[in-house]
């Protein structure tokens, strides 16, 4: 498919590239065209390069400086060889930590809503506290076999540069020790969850499709979507951490699903914004992704949004749920993804960095707070989804 660009973005583009003046050009070696880079730089598909006078706004050293050791935050604390391996885990960058646990609190709270009597507030927090550490080191694991398997596209990535194993912090052997290590933790963080067989057979399909995801930027445009879904199995997962099979019955599968689908649609967006940061340098890299294949962000996002919006609305209709969730969710879901639609844009990669790092809590705990809002709202009340949900446990 054909690149399409935002005009507007574009010529702001080379409005600030012009403005930058024919001195500070002067001041550097000049650049390699992003047409013409050298054979032996990899790249994961043949997606022509535009001129460069069209696309390409080099990120400046201010945004993306050269690696130093960490002088503030939790980085600053740890003793340095350890500082590496805590950047493969993103232990000082919350914000994909949020995109992977707040499925499960979701998941959560909408099986609270399925059963009666819906679970204490006790079971709840203690259960959202175990899969937080599992989900730690998941996502730990995840962010670690990404820098792995991308370590030669990352060194052609401004913001990815400084990673650990592309700028040679960490060996790809040494990492790949970090990630089973990984591993053995979120297997061990199991093992506090109710049924842990049972949560281990969603376990085992989320984690080798997280770690898998690396390897969609090579085989297609759509990576978003291979990661996507394992994120929403969180959701399934955490049902059933409180006992609830979210498609016991005909009526809970059709809302389960629609919910799952609602979250699958989310993190595509989310991760399709993350990724407009670096469009030119994944053009130059070869690298594929949605933010490559569709540059029109509003267009992209307000399609997506309207699309999870009302997932999120046939849901609650499914479900039977009471308007307490038709506003806080859809309504707050709406309304977020409006303020995406109007502030996201590639020639702001900071502002792209703001909703990755805030836009799972914010989207997402919006859905969690709704549903938890509806199961205290609705505790006394047991309607014909619920007895069927109780009904179908039963004769399991």
């Amino acid at each position: 498919m054909q690149l399409k660009w935002e005009s507007s973005e574009v010529m702001g583009m080379i409005h600030a590239r012009q403005r930058e003046g024919h001195s500070a050009r002067s001041s550097r070696a000049p650049t390699t065209p992003t047409s013409r880079l050298p054979a032996s730089s990899p790249r994961l598909h043949n997606t022509a390069a535009l001129p460069a006078t069209e696309i390409h706004v080099e990120p400046s050293a201010t945004q993306y400086p050269t690696w130093k050791p960490p002088v503030k935050g939790i980085l600053s604390v740890l003793p340095p060889s350890l500082v590496p391996y805590a950047e493969l885990s993103r232990i000082e960058k919350p914000g994909g930590l949020y995109g992977f646990y707040m499925a499960y609190l979701i998941g959560l709270t909408y099986g609270a809503c399925l059963v009666t009597p819906a679970p204490t507030m006790a079971i709840l927090a203690g259960t959202a506290g175990k899969l937080l550490i599992y989900n730690v080191f998941l996502r730990g694991a995840a962010c670690t076999v990404n820098d792995i398997l991308d370590r030669d596209y990352d060194r052609q990535v401004a913001r990815c540069k400084n990673r650990p194993v592309a700028r040679g912090a960490v060996t790809p052997a040494q990492a790949y020790v970090w990630y089973f290590l990984q591993t053995l933790g979120a297997g061990a963080a199991i093992t506090l969850l109710p049924n842990p067989m049972v949560m281990l057979a969603y376990a085992v399909p989320i984690q080798l499709a997280v770690s898998l995801y690396p390897l969609g930027k090579r085989v297609t445009d759509f990576p978003q979507l291979v990661l996507s879904a394992p994120i929403a199995g969180g959701i399934l997962m955490a049902a059933a951490a409180i006992g609830v099979d979210p498609f016991v019955t005909p009526a809970t599968a059709a809302a389960t699903a629609s919910l799952f689908m609602s979250h699958y649609i989310w993190t595509t967006i989310f991760d399709y914004v993350n990724a407009c940061q670096d469009t030119a340098d994944d053009i130059k890299a070869g690298v594929r992704s949605m933010a490559v294949l569709y540059q029109n962000t509003n267009t992209f996002i307000s399609a997506m949004g309207a699309a999870q919006v009302g997932c999120l609305v046939a849901t609650g209709v499914l479900a039977g749920f009471s308007p307490i969730y038709f506003i806080g969710a859809a309504g707050g879901n709406a309304l977020w993804l409006a303020a995406m639609v109007k502030t996201v844009k590639r020639s702001r990669p900071d502002i792209c960095a703001w909703w990755f790092s805030w836009g799972g809590l914010l989207v997402s705990g919006t859905t969690a707070l709704a549903l938890l809002a509806e199961c205290i709202g609705n505790s006394g009340d047991v309607d014909q989804l619920h007895v069927e949900v109780e009904r179908g446990a039963a004769e399991h």
